[in-house]
């Protein structure tokens, strides 16, 4: 609560406030519009990591995803899953998570190359969301140890003149603007912070003290991450399909 203290000179100790992840409820909401307005848009979130433990990719099967209560295409990452929140919540601690969002349908010229970029606006929605610390688009940060020929989206003659593509490390936007590629989304959930082992932290009056959360005690916040980033693909792409037909017809 420091720093929303230092800013409005008050903190609401009943459980976050105006910070409360509870907020997110009204996202959903509107996210739920905003597919009607791209029908042609599949979007599809899953957990994709817990605590550093991984689905496996050759496994993945978007059909298990409302199987468990992990959001999570895996079966197998799904089952060690359980055993690993267990534990920290019993331990009075918490995990972090990372949650993919992948939309199918959208179709090249959506964006912009300079204000109004795809990859900007997703960027700036995923990390207005509570507990997000950070999102990437395609490979993202594994880009950046890749050459450029490692890197590149390859492209030959495709259909009806649409190029088919080799490859998506871009997540399906290019300079701004999507490819007609899936678009990809990665988004970094941090561990809850309201947990049953005490930490240090200071009282309002600079002294030092300790503290820990008593009552409901969430060990993974970023599960129920899941809806809400789909929400906030089905938002912004929304809001770039329209933008897209007032500026070319």
């Amino acid at each position: 609560d420091y720093a929303y203290d230092a800013k409005y000179g008050f903190r609401d100790y009943r459980g976050g406030g105006r910070s409360s992840a509870r907020e997110t409820a009204a996202r959903v909401a509107a996210g739920a519009v905003a597919r009607l307005i791209v029908p042609e848009v599949r979007i599809v979130g899953y957990v994709a990591e817990i605590g550093g433990d991984a689905i496996d990719r050759a496994a993945m099967d978007f059909a298990q995803i409302g199987a468990n209560p992990f959001f999570c295409p895996d079966p197998a990452a799904a089952a060690r899953w359980e055993k690993l929140v267990d534990e920290a919540r019993k331990s009075g601690s918490s995990l972090g998570a990372v949650v993919e969002c992948v939309a199918t349908g959208v179709p090249a010229g959506w964006g912009a190359p300079l204000y109004g970029k795809l990859d900007a606006d997703l960027a700036a929605a995923m990390m207005g969301i509570n507990a997000v610390k950070g999102v990437e688009i395609g490979d993202g940060f594994a880009a950046a140890r890749l050459t450029g020929e490692q890197n590149a989206d390859r492209m030959r003659p495709g259909a009806e003149g649409a190029p088919q593509f080799l490859d998506n490390h871009a997540g399906g936007i290019a300079g701004g603007i999507s490819t007609g590629q899936p678009v990809t989304v990665r988004v970094a959930f941090k561990p809850t912070s309201s947990i049953l082992t005490p930490v240090e932290t200071i009282t309002r009056e600079g002294e030092a003290a300790e503290i820990f959360t008593k009552g409901r005690h969430d060990p993974c916040v970023g599960i129920r991450g899941v809806p809400v980033v789909e929400a906030m693909m089905a938002l912004v792409l929304a809001d770039h399909k329209l933008l897209h037909r007032a500026q070319c017809g």
